[in-house]
């Protein structure tokens, strides 16, 4: 991908990073605010979830003890996303 960091979406990983990177952030207060998202949106959240699970499940990137059971799990969900995962439309 050719100048990724000058694209929005870097920009906006970065801004979620700085996000999550506290420990007064929730996900559950988070992902309790999806209701509230308009439906194409929720969507859309979830094929960016679904890329997230591709890249977290790469093998050839490097992973250290802090993050391996997150990289173990998100391999168990492709593989169920490969026998039983749906297209899903951008609307």
């Amino acid at each position: 991908m050719d100048n990724i960091r000058e694209s929005r979406e870097y920009k906006l990983a970065k801004d979620w990073e700085m996000a999550v990177n506290s420990f007064s952030f929730n996900p559950k207060q988070f992902a309790a605010a999806i209701p509230d998202m308009h439906p194409t949106l929720q969507q859309s959240l979830y094929r960016l979830v679904k890329e997230c699970i591709v890249v977290m499940a790469d093998e050839t990137r490097h992973y250290d003890e802090r993050n391996r059971a997150s990289h173990e799990e998100v391999k168990c969900i492709m593989e169920y996303l490969k026998k039983n995962g749906k297209h899903i439309p951008l609307k």
